[in-house]
């Protein structure tokens, strides 16, 4: 790997090529694409340094493998950047290594999937850093030693091959004040016309996404806190409705998506966004994800009124025995109140529930799909269980020996794949399979549901997202 920089550097950031069909099976009709908002804020660090930064998003420009390499050699970058979750890694190792036959460029990696495996990861040649957690300051610091060859064990926070055997440098702090950070270089991505989100969840397109927080104080079995961590860090109300109104006014946004883990942990933040936004008569709807436990009638009058129009809830299972087994810590009832206060307050409410959880049957499951049909959801979203790299729950199917090593990472889908990579004692991947086509045909093609749709259209464009949901129920296998 050569080390001979001069000056600045051209860097390349890539987001692996991957097809809604890969990603979504046989949901790929309501699939999305988002912004790789992580590549956009290592982006805007950089470029703040004086680095030269160019983004490929493949993805959103519907790249093949080899497209993607040619956009990499018109470039003719000095460092190459990738990212990759678990389903996409496969993608990542297959571009890292057509790159490496044509060029001799540094290759680094961050991203979920690597931070959780970072040996794994440089088993593969091709890859020559690994970047672990927070990438921000990490990429800087990095290219900055690249640039003055400085020894790589000054960086904290990457993992590197040395002498036949990976050495991990020393972690990297949390980024304390995240207000400090730029915003994310979305001048450097497609426009947002490339982007789409499921149909069931945008009123207006296009729909701009952003992070406000990072880190989940939360004990989860079934989320991954290694990127992140757990101790929740947030930006102020104004810092987060500045980047509001620049991806209003700057970006054209129609609708914003907080893509936070959980958006309400800190009430009175929530409630100063929502005053921030009000005051500055920024009168664009935006919907986020929030925790049943933490809400109340008056935060959700202040939201509404604020232009929310859509709340996600993780509800994950109808059995509160599976609840307190992935350490939840939200009930049935609350559960229940929550969505009751959401409706009320008149916001939509979409619940995403896992099917096939440590300690799932087939009476739990039908449990399941009974309780989604009690609550007055608009979207029910079904999910096979994962355990991802990372996460309690895949540590402990590794323990008990209940995870299959002959289902690659490619299948670690939590919408499409029938590979599924865990099964809980007593049920069968069949079973799971057909549990789940049952759970979206019995939730959504009850009569009461579908006139309930019927008489909340309103536009063109909601005939056609429904025309979508259902064409791709009909297809569920």
């Amino acid at each position: 790997m050569k080390r001979c920089f001069c000056n600045r550097l051209k860097i390349a950031l890539i987001n692996p090529p991957f097809t809604l069909e890969e990603c979504f099976k046989s949901f790929a009709r309501v699939g999305s694409v988002q912004q790789p908002l992580g590549l956009g804020y290592v982006a805007a660090t950089l470029e703040q340094r004086g680095h030269v930064v160019k983004v490929i998003d493949s993805p959103a420009l519907k790249l093949s493998l080899q497209e993607t390499v040619t956009a990499v050699r018109k470039i003719r970058p000095e460092v190459i950047g990738l990212t990759a979750t678990t389903p996409t890694f496969h993608r990542a190792v297959s571009l890292a290594k057509k790159i490496k036959q044509e060029m001799d460029i540094p290759v680094i990696i961050g991203g979920p999937h690597p931070t959780t495996l970072p040996e794994d990861t440089l088993a593969y040649p091709f890859f020559d850093i690994v970047v672990v957690g927070e990438g921000e300051c990490t990429m800087l610091e990095l290219i900055d030693c690249l640039e003055s060859n400085r020894s790589l064990n000054t960086v904290r926070g990457i993992a590197f091959r040395e002498r036949g055997k990976v050495t991990k440098t020393h972690p990297r702090e949390y980024i304390e004040n995240l207000d400090n950070l730029p915003f994310p270089a979305r001048h450097l991505f497609p426009p947002l016309r490339y982007y789409h989100p499921t149909p069931s969840a945008y009123r207006s397109l296009p729909q701009a996404t952003m992070i406000t927080s990072r880190g989940c104080p939360y004990s989860c079995t079934f989320c991954d806190h290694s990127v992140f961590g757990k101790r929740y860090r947030a930006r102020s109300a104004s810092n987060v409705v500045d980047e509001f109104e620049e991806v209003v006014y700057k970006y054209g946004a129609k609708e914003v998506r907080f893509w936070d883990d959980t958006f309400n942990i800190d009430r009175k933040r929530v409630l100063a966004i929502c005053k921030e936004i009000r005051e500055r008569s920024l009168e664009i709807e935006w919907c986020c994800l929030c925790r049943a436990n933490l809400v109340d009638e008056e935060m959700l009058k202040i939201m509404a009124q604020a232009g929310c129009w859509q709340i996600d809830y993780g509800i994950e299972s109808g059995n509160e025995e599976l609840l307190k087994g992935v350490n939840k810590g939200v009930t049935l009832s609350q559960i229940r109140k929550a969505v009751e206060k959401t409706k009320a307050a008149g916001i939509k409410v979409r619940g995403f529930f896992m099917l096939g959880l440590p300690g799932e049957s087939e009476r739990t499951i039908r449990q399941t799909i009974k309780f989604a049909k009690t609550l007055n959801l608009d979207v029910a979203v079904f999910h096979i269980a994962i355990p991802f790299p990372g996460t309690e729950f895949h540590l402990q199917a590794v323990m008990n020996g209940e995870i299959s090593n002959e289902v690659e990472y490619q299948h670690y889908l939590m919408f499409g794949s029938n590979d599924i990579p865990y099964t809980p004692k007593g049920l069968t991947r069949k079973q799971l399979l057909w549990y789940r086509y049952k759970a979206y045909k019995s939730f959504y093609l009850r009569l009461s549901y579908l006139l309930k749709q019927l008489s909340e259209i309103r536009s063109l464009g909601d005939v056609l997202r429904y025309l979508k949901g259902l064409i791709t129920i009909s297809r569920v296998e």
